[in-house]
């Protein structure tokens, strides 16, 4: 803001998980980042973002523990700034290996006003 310039909107919005540690579990899930469209995929009810597609991350690869869920304007690579993280409801929670990880359309809701953290 100080600056007087802001970088352009992103076309893409990447979903990913973190554990209980703060570690991402990109890795640990078959289909690491998931990519979202920007605008299309999102509902904004208000100030609360949410996902109008399901975010099917695959099958987790390892037992993982799930604490947040976070988006990003780009894949691992480029300029991968963190747009938003939020606890997930009744985390953590364990999830075995072989097990798919998804969100159903609807599952999950961002705040951009009331973020707690």
């Amino acid at each position: 803001m100080s600056q007087g310039t802001i970088n352009a909107a992103p076309s893409n919005i990447w979903v990913t998980l973190f554990d209980d540690t703060g570690t991402e579990l990109d890795g640990d899930v078959a289909n690491g980042r998931v990519s979202t469209t920007a605008g299309t995929d999102w509902d904004s009810p208000g100030t609360d973002f949410d996902n109008a597609v399901e975010i099917d991350f695959g099958e987790a690869q390892a037992n993982i523990t799930i604490q947040d869920v976070a988006l990003y304007d780009s894949d691992t690579g480029g300029s991968n700034n963190e747009l938003a993280r939020y606890s997930i409801d009744a985390a953590p929670q364990d999830v075995n290996s072989g097990v798919r990880v998804f969100f159903s359309a609807g599952d999950l809701s961002f705040d951009v006003v009331d973020n707690t953290e």
